[in-house]
């Protein structure tokens, strides 16, 4: 098994998850010279990985994103392109994963494959949007996308954010949120997410986690 070599990342509408994956992906090429990045995503049509084909591509990072991974499958077949890029053993991957049942659907049709190979889970959470505000709602969220993927969570994603209206602040209170979950459902949070423009104004030191630095490439059209 490689645990560490795969590593999912799903969370509810509005969690970052996408935005998250990408910078995870662009960190892991950083660090191994290449690394892929899967859209399974079926939740929105909005903001999506297999947007950022040519942007990604300069940084080594492959996009994966089937024609026949779309909204209309409730169910959608493996595909070769997919289940080849899982099975890789020399491939860094990350996969976006959408966070309501029928993201987790599209996932589970590789689970008994990610389940021989070893794999991370990683559930983002922005306590500032609907469905993930308590610590109830996020295990509800959570035990929801274990139970139709068939796959665990082991981590989560600390991602505190009002988008343009983030401040330091912001960032440190919704953290505690995410605190609070982590010491419920006993999941480590294995990163914080902190906007680049924020960055220096936040001690890394303060979360007891590694932040990772978010590059934007999504605005919605009343910020641009």
């Amino acid at each position: 098994m490689d645990a560490g070599r795969i590593t999912i990342i799903t969370g509810r509408f509005g969690s970052g998850k996408t935005e998250i994956a990408i910078n995870y992906a662009r960190q892991l090429a950083q660090e191994r010279g290449r690394a892929a990045l899967i859209d399974l995503d079926l939740v929105t049509p909005y903001f999506r990985s297999r947007e950022m084909v040519d942007a990604l591509a300069p940084a080594n990072v492959q996009v994966v994103a089937p024609l026949s991974i779309t909204r209309e499958l409730d169910v959608p077949a493996i595909t070769a392109e997919v289940l080849g890029t899982i099975q890789n053993p020399a491939q860094a991957v990350v996969i976006d994963v959408g966070g309501d049942p029928q993201g987790a659907r599209a996932l589970g049709q590789y689970a008994s494959y990610l389940q021989g190979l070893g794999y991370d889970m990683w559930f983002a959470v922005n306590p500032f949007r609907p469905f993930t505000d308590t610590v109830a709602l996020i295990t509800t969220a959570i035990r929801d996308i274990e139970r139709t993927s068939k796959l665990c969570v082991t981590g989560l994603i600390s991602n505190p954010n009002l988008m343009a209206e983030t401040t330091p602040n912001i960032v440190r209170e919704g953290h505690q949120t995410v605190q609070e979950a982590s010491h419920a459902l006993n999941l480590a949070i294995v990163l914080v997410c902190v906007e680049e423009r924020l960055a220096d104004e936040l001690d890394p030191a303060d979360f007891g986690a590694p932040v990772l630095v978010l590059k934007r490439y999504f605005y919605p059209a009343w910020e641009l």
